[in-house]
C-alpha cells in the first residue's frame, strides 16, 4: 500500500495494484514521448495526495473529542444525525465526511482518466479490466454511504435500526482512506458486481432466470432476506426493478401490453423498442460503474416520490430494503460498532 504518515494515523492512498497500473502506465507513456498525459496523470495523483492528506487532518469521527464546555463523540453524532427535527442532514455532517466523499468522486475521476489512457494505448489495453474494477469498488462505497442516509432519514424506520445504520455510515466516513471500508457491506457490494454482470432476459417478466444468475454471486445472507417473512409485495417490485433495469411503472406497462396481445413472453429487443431514450434500460448498459450509481439514484428518487404521493410501487430500494433486513437481525450492533475502535 502507498501509505503516508499523519500524526498518529497512517493513511492508505493507492493500492499496491492501483500503484503498479500508475506505474505502468506512467512508464509506456514516456517511452512514447505522451509527455502531456504524464503531466496530466502527475497533477492528478498529486491533488488525490494533498486532498487525502487534508482530510486526515480532521479528527477522527470514531473518537471522543472536548472543546471547552463541548464535547462530540460517535454517540452524540449518530443521536443528531438521527434526530427528526433537523432540517437537513448535509449541515449536520462532519466536514471529514464532507471532504471524504470528494475524495472519493475525485478517485473516480483519476482511475477513469487512466481507464481512457490504458484504453487507447495497445500495449496497456490489458489494464481496462482492471481499472474498472477500481471505479466499482469506489462508486459502490458512495452508493453504500447513500443506502446508509436513506435509512436514517426514513423516520418510520425503527430507531435501533437507523442507529446501527448510523454507525455504518461513521465508519464509512472515518475509513473512506483505506481499504478497511470494504467489509462495511460486502452483500451490497455483492449485488452490485452480481448487476454488474446481469443482462436481462425479460422473457416472462418474471425474473426467475435473472434472479438465479445474480444469487450465484451473491453471499448466503442474501437467501435469508429472500426468504424472509418481511418480504411483501414492495420489496418484490424493488427487485424487479434492480433486475429489469426499468421502473414499476413501465415493468406494469409491458406487462399489461403482453396481456393484451396474448404474449407468454417477450424479446429484449421488444422490452427495448418499447422504451423512449430516457429510459433506465439506456442509462445502464454495463460496461460503466457510474452508469449502475445512475440506476441507483432514480430508483431512489422514483421511490421517494412513491412515498409521498402514497403511490403503489416500491417505496424504497431494493438495497434499502436488503440493509434494514440485515440491520433489524443484528442485534447490539450500534454499540459494538462503536466500541471496536
Amino acid at each position: 500500500m502507498n501509505k503516508e504518515h499523519t500524526g498518529s494515523k497512517d493513511i492508505v492512498l493507492f493500492s499496491e495494484e492501483e500503484l503498479g497500473i500508475i506505474a505502468a502506465v506512467t512508464e509506456n507513456l514516456g517511452s512514447r514521448g505522451m509527455t502531456a498525459e504524464i503531466e496530466a496523470v502527475g497533477n492528478n495523483r498529486m491533488a488525490l495526495e494533498q486532498l487525502g492528506r487534508s482530510i486526515s487532518l480532521y479528527p477522527s469521527i470514531l473518537a471522543s473529542h472536548r472543546l471547552g464546555s463541548s464535547s462530540r463523540s460517535v454517540e452524540s453524532l449518530v443521536e443528531t444525525l438521527c434526530r427528526d427535527d433537523i432540517p437537513d442532514m448535509i449541515l449536520h455532517i462532519p466536514t471529514k465526511a464532507v471532504l471524504g466523499r470528494s475524495y472519493s468522486i475525485a478517485k473516480i475521476n483519476f482511475l477513469n482518466m487512466l481507464r481512457y489512457i490504458v484504453r487507447d494505448v495497445a500495449d496497456l489495453a490489458h489494464f481496462e479490466a482492471k481499472v474498472l474494477h477500481l471505479i466499482a469498488h469506489n462508486v459502490f462505497t458512495i452508493m453504500a454511504e447513500e443506502v446508509y442516509i436513506s435509512i436514517i432519514e426514513n423516520a418510520a424506520s425503527p430507531e435501533r435500526l437507523r442507529a446501527n445504520a448510523a454507525y455504518l455510515l461513521a465508519r464509512t466516513w472515518e475509513y473512506r482512506l483505506d481499504s478497511g471500508v470494504r467489509e462495511f457491506a460486502p452483500i451490497l457490494q455483492g449485488v452490485w458486481s452480481a448487476r454488474e454482470k446481469l443482462i436481462p432476459n425479460f422473457g416472462t417478466m418474471l425474473g426467475f432466470s435473472e434472479l438465479f444468475v445474480i444469487s450465484g454471486y451473491i453471499e448466503p445472507a442474501w437467501f435469508d432476506f429472500l426468504q424472509s417473512d418481511e418480504i411483501g409485495e414492495d420489496e418484490v417490485h424493488a427487485l424487479e426493478e434492480f433486475i429489469f433495469g426499468m421502473t414499476h411503472e413501465e415493468i406494469l406497462a409491458l406487462r399489461l401490453e403482453m396481456e393484451e396481445c396474448g404474449k407468454s413472453s417477450v424479446s429484449r429487443e421488444e422490452a427495448l423498442g418499447n422504451k423512449g431514450p430516457k429510459s433506465p434500460l439506456y442509462r445502464y448498459s454495463g460496461d460503466d460503474p457510474r452508469q449502475l450509481y445512475r440506476s441507483f439514484r432514480d430508483r431512489k428518487i422514483n421511490a421517494r416520490f412513491r412515498a409521498r404521493a402514497c403511490l403503489h410501487g416500491p417505496k424504497r430500494t431494493l438495497e434499502d430494503y436488503l440493509m434494514c433486513f440485515l440491520l433489524s437481525q443484528s442485534s447490539g450492533f450500534a454499540g459494538a460498532s462503536a466500541g471496536n475502535d
